[in-house]
């Protein structure tokens, strides 16, 4: 099992993020699965960066069978996910992440420390 660890401020340039995501990905031979992952990596580091002021950190992990990708940040309060409405702007992140990972979810950080992670994971075989 290979990880990678990234951390970013609450200005991050996520375009930045991405190219280095997409280039370890390449490297694990999951680059048939960059978009989706990338995707999911915008929406949980943008939800970071419009929510909290206190930056985070993106753990990848190549597992067996999935790419886990892993979004921290010092904010206790958990990830909204609204239904559509065709009358708001915004607030459509955790739905796609929702529809294109393969399992996601939230949970405090552990050892007494504040925060949260969110994590998706993007399934290798997307036939499955």
């Amino acid at each position: 099992m290979d990880s990678v660890r990234m951390h970013f401020d609450d200005g991050a340039d996520s375009a930045l993020v991405r190219q280095a995501a997409r280039e370890v990905l390449a490297g694990w031979e999951a680059a048939h699965v960059a978009d989706d992952a990338l995707t999911v990596i915008t929406e949980l580091i943008h939800n970071v960066i419009k929510h909290t002021d206190t930056g985070g950190r993106l753990d990848l992990t190549r597992q067996a069978d999935a790419i886990l990708i892993e979004v921290f940040d010092g904010s206790t309060q958990p990830p909204r996910r609204f239904e559509p409405d065709s009358h708001r702007i915004g607030g459509r992140g955790l739905l796609i992440v929702d529809a294109m990972a393969r399992d996601w979810g939230t949970q405090a950080i552990p050892h007494g420390r504040p925060g949260k992670v969110v994590w998706a994971e993007i399934p290798l075989d997307q036939s499955a």
